[in-house]
């Protein structure tokens, strides 16, 4: 994980994406990313970014030995969005949760 903060740096763009449906879930969009490592190979890989539209350009990480299975768009400069976006839901959770203790403390005190 390490290489999220120090990989390799290249700039990337978002070459398509596309939304399926689930029963569950409703709508989902995906994002596919496109970019060329410093040896010339170009690499394609899906990964969630909130707010990206097709054509738009991003910063990729990736590890020399492996920058198909380690490519990401997380990082600095890169996106923070598919990190953070499973964890802004559990964070309005424990707010709301907070709240409510608060609330019964301040209720029996």
């Amino acid at each position: 994980m390490r290489w999220l903060l120090s990989g390799i740096a290249v700039k990337g763009r978002c070459v398509r994406r596309y939304s399926t449906d689930s029963t569950d879930n409703g709508t989902q969009w995906h994002h596919v990313h496109g970019f060329t490592t410093l040896e010339g190979q170009y690499v394609e890989f899906e990964g969630d970014v909130m707010l990206l539209a097709e054509g738009d350009s991003l910063t990729v990480r990736y590890r020399s030995e492996s920058p198909v299975l380690s490519a990401t768009v997380i990082g600095p400069g890169g996106a923070w969005s598919p990190l953070f976006g499973q964890l802004f839901a559990v964070a309005i959770t424990g707010m709301f949760a907070l709240i409510g203790l608060l609330m019964v403390w301040l209720y029996f005190r």
